[in-house]
């Protein structure tokens, strides 16, 4: 999946599972439209930018280092924005929950316990 030096922890029945998700009735229509909507995305970006500086939301970001779609040199534009983010770069690809579901799922209750503890 991607640049992933750690092939040998991909669940090889993966691509069986995105093969027939990707094979239902409309799903080529659904996927050219969805690759073709990126292309509006960076002109996206600015808007998109203000308004997290604007509204600070608690985030959570995780990222798998060896993603090839969005690259560790993207990570500091969010942390400019958000500087609060909670950040995390894992040992995983683009699939990052598929890769490293365990620990994503403790990063997310981690930030959740804290963001739910500041409340009281």
């Amino acid at each position: 999946m991607g640049t992933n030096p750690h092939p040998e922890q991909i669940d090889p029945d993966r691509w069986t599972d995105e093969y027939a998700f990707l094979s239902r009735p409309g799903q080529a229509d659904i996927q050219t439209d969805l690759f073709y909507s990126y292309q509006t995305n960076v002109a996206s970006y600015p808007a998109w930018q203000a308004w997290l500086r604007e509204h600070q939301p608690p985030t959570l970001i995780v990222w798998g280092k060896y993603d090839p779609s969005f690259q560790l040199a993207e990570v500091p534009a969010y942390e400019r924005d958000l500087p609060d983010a909670d950040v995390h770069i894992i040992e995983a690809g683009h699939f990052a929950l598929n890769d490293k579901p365990n620990e994503i799922a403790a990063l997310v209750r981690s930030f959740l316990d804290r963001r739910y503890r500041s409340r009281k």
